[in-house]
């Protein structure tokens, strides 16, 4: 069941906060969701100047372009698949709120390689997120330690690099990883 409005998903925004508050950037590559311009209020105070924001919903962007109140230069509003982005721009946040299972977006994960947080339904159970998200990324698990504070999450130590991974309740079991670089 897709969700209309996230602006009262506490769970949701307090694992946004969180993540979010690992990176340094000024600009971000994302798919906003159904609430457009709380996205856009809440992404400029972490003091980004640049947006750059896909939809590949016909429906759901003319929804979010009627919502729109902002309307300037900064905002790039683009219709197509996120995999159409160029990955890996310096100080750029790519968040990647799939909400879809990672058997279904492995073109993605393979893409987008660093500064991203990537938001997947845990459907198909953890151990097949994990292994699928890591396997199509072609990395290995060297070491994984639980965090309890300040939301619970798990610090994974790769082949390649560094993640934090959170798992959360919504309309259903939802997980993120975030690569920090």
């Amino acid at each position: 069941m897709k969700k209309q409005t996230y602006v009262n998903a506490e769970k949701k925004k307090r694992v946004r906060e969180f993540l979010i508050n690992q990176f340094m950037f000024n600009s971000v590559v994302g798919l906003p969701g159904p609430d457009i311009n709380e996205y856009i209020q809440y992404m400029r105070t972490k003091g980004c100047t640049k947006l750059d924001l896909y939809e590949n919903d016909k429906d759901v962007m003319i929804r979010q372009l009627v919502k729109l109140s902002e309307n300037e230069e900064s905002i790039r509003f683009i219709y197509g698949d996120i995999i159409k982005a160029h990955p890996n721009r310096r100080k750029t946040l790519y968040d990647l709120d799939f909400c879809a299972s990672v058997k279904f977006l492995q073109d993605h994960i393979q893409k987008f390689q660093n500064n991203f947080i990537m938001t997947f339904h845990l459907r198909i159970g953890l151990k097949k997120t994990l292994d699928g998200f890591f396997g199509t990324r072609g990395e290995e698990i060297v070491r994984e330690r639980r965090i309890e504070e300040p939301i619970p999450h798990t610090e994974f130590i790769t082949t390649k690099g560094r993640y934090l991974f959170v798992t959360y309740h919504d309309t259903t079991t939802m997980c993120c990883f975030a690569k920090i670089t």
